[in-house]
C-alpha cells in the first residue's frame, strides 16, 4: 500500500480524498469533543497591569497553538509574570486576562508548548513592558475548507472562519487593554500542502494579510518556516506552500519569513515540532521583530 504521502502523481481531487475533511460520524465526534474541551478551559486569571500592554497576536494551526513535547535534558524558560494572555475560549474568554503559561487558550485547548511565550517573555523582558498575548489558533487547520474551519477571509460557507474568529479575539483583546496591535505572529501551511495549490493559497494569503492590514494598520508580521524535516518527509505539495512564505516579504512590507530549526520534531508518529523548537522558533521570531521595530534584541 502506497503511503499517504507517496509523491507518485496523485491530483489535489485526489489528496483531498485523503487528507481533506474527515467523514461525517468522526467530523460529528470531533465537534462534541470541541465543545466539552472549551467548556472546560480554565487557566490561571491574573490582574490586569495598569501600564499599557503591548497587544501580539498568534494565528496558524497546531505549531502556533503549541504541540511540542518536553525533550529530557532540556530546560523550559519559567513563565514571565509580565506575560498575559487573552483567552481564545473558555470560561474566561473575552472576560479576564490569564497568565501566560503553556499551553495557551487558543480557539480549542492544546496540549503542548508554541511559540509564542518565549516571544513575549523576550519582549518583555527587552522593554520592560508587559505584553498580553492573543491565542487564535487551531490545530489542523488550512485556507482549503477542512472540518467545517477556513482561513480563507472570502469564505462564508465554513462553520467556522477563522479568519473572522481570530479578529474578533483581537478586537476584544484592544477594547480590553486599550491598546493598538503589535504583532502578528503566524505559523500554518501543513494542511494546505495536499490540498490548496500553490499559487491559490498565495491569493488567500496575501488576501488574509491584506485584510489585517486594513483593520489593524501596518503591523509586523512574522512567518515562521515549516518544518524542515517535514517538507522532507511529509507531502510533497508543501515545497510550493514554502516558496509562498519565502516570497511573502517581497510581496508585503513590514514581513519577515523566519527559517525554522531542523531536526527538532516530537518524533515517531508525531510531526510537531517539540518544545525546545517552539522556543528557538520564538526566539528567531523575537530577533526579526525587534530588528523590524528598533526594539532592544536579547
Amino acid at each position: 500500500m502506497p503511503s499517504p504521502f507517496d509523491p507518485v502523481l496523485r491530483t489535489y481531487e485526489e489528496d483531498r480524498v485523503v487528507h481533506g475533511s474527515f467523514p461525517v460520524k468522526l467530523r460529528a465526534l470531533m465537534r462534541v469533543k470541541t465543545v466539552v474541551k472549551k467548556a472546560i478551559a480554565t487557566g490561571t486569571p491574573v490582574e490586569p497591569f495598569a501600564e499599557p500592554y503591548t497587544v501580539v497576536a498568534i494565528l496558524g494551526q497546531s505549531n502556533a497553538a503549541g504541540a511540542g513535547i518536553e525533550v529530557g535534558g532540556t530546560t523550559p524558560t519559567p513563565p514571565n509574570p509580565r506575560v498575559h494572555q487573552w483567552p481564545g475560549c473558555g470560561r474566561y474568554r473575552g472576560r479576564k486576562p490569564l497568565a501566560a503559561v503553556d499551553p495557551l487558550v487558543h480557539e480549542v485547548p492544546t496540549s503542548g508548548v508554541g511559540f509564542a511565550t518565549e516571544f513575549g517573555s523576550l519582549l518583555a523582558d527587552a522593554t520592560g513592558e508587559p505584553v498580553l498575548l492573543v491565542p487564535t489558533a487551531r490545530g489542523d487547520t488550512s485556507f482549503y475548507p477542512k472540518n467545517g474551519y477556513s482561513w480563507d477571509p472570502g469564505n462564508s460557507d465554513v462553520r467556522v472562519n477563522l479568519f473572522k474568529y481570530a479578529c474578533a479575539q483581537i478586537d476584544s483583546a484592544l477594547e480590553f487593554s486599550g491598546q493598538p496591535l503589535s504583532a502578528i505572529l503566524w505559523h500554518q501551511g501543513e494542511s494546505d500542502g495536499p490540498l490548496t495549490p500553490a499559487d491559490e493559497y498565495q491569493a488567500q494569503f496575501d488576501l488574509l494579510i491584506a485584510s489585517l492590514r486594513v483593520r489593524y494598520g501596518p503591523v509586523p508580521f512574522i512567518l515562521g518556516q515549516l518544518s524542515p524535516e517535514y517538507m522532507r518527509h511529509g507531502p510533497p505539495k508543501l515545497a510550493g506552500i514554502d516558496a509562498v512564505h519565502r516570497d511573502t516579504p517581497n510581496r508585503h512590507p513590514h514581513a519577515r519569513f523566519v527559517p525554522s530549526p531542523d531536526g527538532m520534531l516530537n518524533g515517531g508518529e508525531d510531526p510537531h515540532f517539540n518544545a525546545e523548537a517552539g522556543r528557538e522558533i520564538g526566539r528567531r521570531m523575537y530577533a526579526a521583530y525587534a530588528e523590524m521595530v528598533g526594539k532592544p534584541a536579547r
